[in-house]
C-alpha cells in the first residue's frame, strides 16, 4: 500500500456498508468513490470527505488504510467514468418517473 497524503483522491470499500434490505450484494460495486482525504490519523487511519447521502445512511468518516484504493485518473475519451448517480441509491427516497410514450419494448 503506498502512502497516502491529505488530499489524495480515494476509493472506498463497501465491504462494512448496510444496503436497504432486497438489493442484491453482488450488484454492489466493491468500491465507490473517489472521495477525498481529509486528515491522516497516522497508524493508517484517515478520515474522509463522504458525501450528505453517506453520512445519512450511517457510514463513519474513518477508514484504515487496507479500505481504501488510490484514484488513478483515467483517460475518459478511452473510458468514461462512473459518476455517482450510476450506482444504486442506498435507500430513502424512492424515485419515480413520468412517461410520455414508450418507443418500444
Amino acid at each position: 500500500m503506498c502512502p497516502l497524503e491529505n488530499g489524495d483522491l480515494v476509493y472506498i470499500s463497501t465491504k462494512n456498508i448496510s444496503f436497504p434490505k432486497g438489493t442484491l450484494r453482488k450488484r454492489v460495486p466493491k468500491f465507490i468513490g473517489p472521495y477525498r482525504i481529509i486528515k491522516d490519523f497516522g497508524k493508517n487511519s484517515y478520515r474522509i470527505d463522504l458525501p450528505d447521502n453517506l453520512k445519512q445512511h450511517g457510514v463513519h468518516n474513518i477508514f484504515h488504510s487496507s479500505l481504501l484504493r488510490v484514484h488513478i485518473p483515467n483517460d475518459d475519451r478511452l473510458f468514461p467514468g462512473r459518476r455517482d448517480n450510476q450506482l444504486e441509491d442506498l435507500g430513502g427516497t424512492n424515485r419515480e418517473w413520468a412517461v410520455d410514450r414508450i418507443l418500444g419494448h
